[in-house]
């Protein structure tokens, strides 16, 4: 077994063909050679009782019958009440048995006489003189020889329509699988010289055709996700850039105040920003990475009304603590009514939606500002909103805000040095959770997530 699962898919067909074909060939040449038999039987027995016949009408017809010799090609022998022999032509070596011959029971029995084998047939007439017994018989070597050619010929021709089924079987393949070979070689294309080209695919709607079809989907997938590799990697070079070349000044700074007590502790506090905002960022990409993995985002990880009303109001609390500074309200409402459903998100994950959008919301207000948060009931599963009172955001900005290090204008973000990952970190969560964020401009910025029951 395991050698046979080394051979090509060619080889294994052709080899399984081969069995197939042998093993019908062989039944319908023991079928066919049983019904040429068959045949032949019935004829020797149809002949026999022929033979038979213009006795028996004699013998039953008459009390002195007359007895003829028997035809060219006929071997009979017909036996008195008395035992006497009235005619026989039958070979010495059969004459010598027709006492047995006589009490063989009203059927055709097979006789086989040193090298020849014959065909017997005894029947019994009951006449009032008594009980004649007409034997007929025939010699079954032409038969048989027959037969044996029949088989031969039957074998030779099975032999050879299974060599030219296997041979068929070869070529069929070779040419079902030429696609699978454009395609290796495509692939190997892909691999050697990065070719954006997709794999060919067949004009019959086959499993090839199909089996085409998903490898470009799969290939394309792959190429999606080395591009937003590539553009994360560039994105994430291009925001390191920049805070990482004020890092490096102003530890030069602080190099050049060592003398100035006061001077150095402001440089080194201004470091330490610059090294948050770093590690801000760095926490971020790490984030957004995970998220972006097939089962990260809640993707497997399901959760119930009550586990999310309870996550809202834990983020909504820890919001709270960086709004209080700017004396922005934060204040939510979650429907009192739970459900049954279950949501494909995890509560950690939801709780992050909820504080990304509140500190996104609480920053972009005027000091005094409020953010309402409500968590509904929705037709479709649940409702998230976010409102602010703060000034809105750009509408050019609206169709891009879920990029990865994209910023609005300073109207959203008077305080913040932000990375421009928290919205898309959102996006990714309600993404994997089958669900959709709008953004809607409305006397401030109004988000809208919703999610799907499971």
């Amino acid at each position: 077994m395991r050698v046979f699962r080394r051979l090509t898919i060619r080889s294994r067909i052709t080899i399984g063909t081969l069995v197939i074909a042998a093993i019908v060939a062989f039944a319908a040449v023991v079928t066919f050679r049983a019904q040429v038999d068959h045949i032949q039987n019935t004829t020797t027995t149809t002949l026999l009782h022929h033979d038979a016949s213009p006795y028996v009408t004699r013998i039953t017809s008459s009390a002195a019958p007359l007895i003829d010799k028997p035809g060219r090609g006929q071997l009979v022998a017909v036996i008195t009440p008395s035992g006497i022999i009235a005619v026989s032509n039958l070979p010495k070596r059969l004459e010598g048995k027709l006492d047995s011959l006589a009490r063989l029971d009203d059927d055709t029995h097979t006789i086989t006489m040193a090298d020849e084998e014959y065909a017997v047939y005894n029947e019994t007439v009951s006449t009032t003189a008594g009980t004649w017994h007409v034997i007929t018989a025939r010699n079954q070597d032409s038969s048989i020889i027959a037969l044996d050619q029949i088989t031969h010929a039957l074998m030779v021709g099975a032999v050879l329509g299974v060599i030219g089924f296997g041979l068929t079987s070869w070529i069929l393949t070779a040419l079902a699988l030429r696609p699978v070979t454009r395609m290796r070689r495509q692939a190997k294309a892909i691999l050697a010289e990065g070719s954006t080209e997709p794999l060919p695919v067949g004009p019959a709607m086959d499993e090839l055709s199909a089996l085409a079809v998903t490898l470009n989907e799969f290939i394309a997938d792959v190429r999606q996700s080395v591009d937003r590799e590539r553009q994360l990697v560039s994105d994430a070079s291009h925001e390191l850039r920049t805070p990482l070349a004020i890092l490096m000044g102003q530890l030069e700074l602080a190099h050049l105040s060592s003398g100035d007590a006061v001077a150095l502790e402001a440089e080194i506090t201004d470091a330490q920003r610059s090294v948050q905002r770093l590690s801000g960022l760095a926490t971020g990409l790490l984030e957004l990475s995970q998220l972006e993995q097939p089962a990260a985002a809640g993707g497997v990880t399901t959760s119930d009304w009550n586990q999310l009303a309870g996550e809202l109001a834990t983020s909504v609390d820890r919001a709270r603590l960086a709004a209080a500074a700017n004396g922005v309200t934060i204040d939510y409402d979650i429907d009192q009514v739970p459900t049954e459903a279950r949501y494909r998100v995890a509560p950690t994950n939801f709780g992050r939606v909820i504080l990304n959008l509140a500190n996104n919301a609480s920053t972009a207000v005027p000091d005094g500002g409020w953010v309402r948060i409500a968590l509904r009931h929705s037709p479709v599963g649940l409702a998230l909103t976010v409102v602010d009172s703060g000034p809105g955001m750009p509408e050019e900005f609206i169709p891009v805000a879920f990029d990865r290090f994209s910023r609005a204008d300073e109207s959203r973000a008077k305080n913040s040095g932000g990375s421009g990952l928290g919205l898309a970190i959102v996006h990714a969560i309600v993404d994997a959770a089958g669900g959709s964020i709008s953004l809607v401009n409305a006397n401030g910025l109004s988000v809208t997530v919703t999610m799907p029951a499971v």
